[in-house]
């Protein structure tokens, strides 16, 4: 006797994304700590800005400081700090902006 079966995609991806949301922001707590422990130390403004969101099913790991996004890349006078983009590289791809230089 042979069983038919019908995946309703959409549903599919809905349940898969409600289903690992715990596991996502476990990740991304991890992600800031390990971020976190290898931020260059000034005043530690710039560890502090970094945190955990969900909504809902999406789940982000940010450094909420104003300047992140030069003090991340880069400038022409400034190297890189890419810690949060390195703790996420290993738990997946990266393909987003990249350092200059």
């Amino acid at each position: 006797m042979a069983a038919r079966v019908t995946v309703y995609t959409r549903q599919a991806l809905a349940e898969a994304y409600r289903l690992s949301t715990p596991r996502r922001v476990a990740i991304a707590h991890e992600m800031v700590a390990s971020a976190r422990g290898s931020a260059a130390v000034e005043t530690g403004l710039w560890q502090s800005s970094y945190s955990v969101r969900a909504d809902g099913e999406r789940v982000f790991a940010i450094n909420d400081d104003p300047a992140a996004v030069f003090i991340m890349f880069g400038t022409v006078d400034t190297p890189p700090h890419m810690e949060l983009v390195r703790a996420g590289q290993r738990y997946g791809r990266y393909s987003g902006w990249q350092a200059r230089g």
